[in-house]
């Protein structure tokens, strides 16, 4: 495995928490919903300004990439939301 001799800085309890009240804001802002939606606006104008020149791969790459980032938004909602139970 490529990342087996990644050094990982260490947080401090700050910097832990300030991370976790930054998920948690994104989502006061930002529902869910609202952010796959700005996504999707990203994702399409994406597509729509490289038309000309995307080859298949890229365009493949880049669904990839907006379903993954979709993936990412849920998970870190329900984490914020398992954040809030055990506070």
């Amino acid at each position: 495995m490529e990342n087996e001799n990644i050094d990982f800085k260490e947080l401090s309890p700050g910097e832990v928490k300030e991370m976790l009240l930054g998920i948690r804001y994104i989502f006061i802002n930002y529902p869910p919903e609202k952010l796959r939606e700005i996504i999707w606006q990203l994702y399409r104008g994406w597509v729509y300004n490289s038309a000309e020149w995307a080859q298949e791969d890229d365009i493949r790459d880049m669904l990839l990439f907006y379903d993954f980032i979709t993936q990412l938004i849920d998970d870190l909602f329900e984490y914020s939301q398992y954040l809030d139970r055990r506070d």
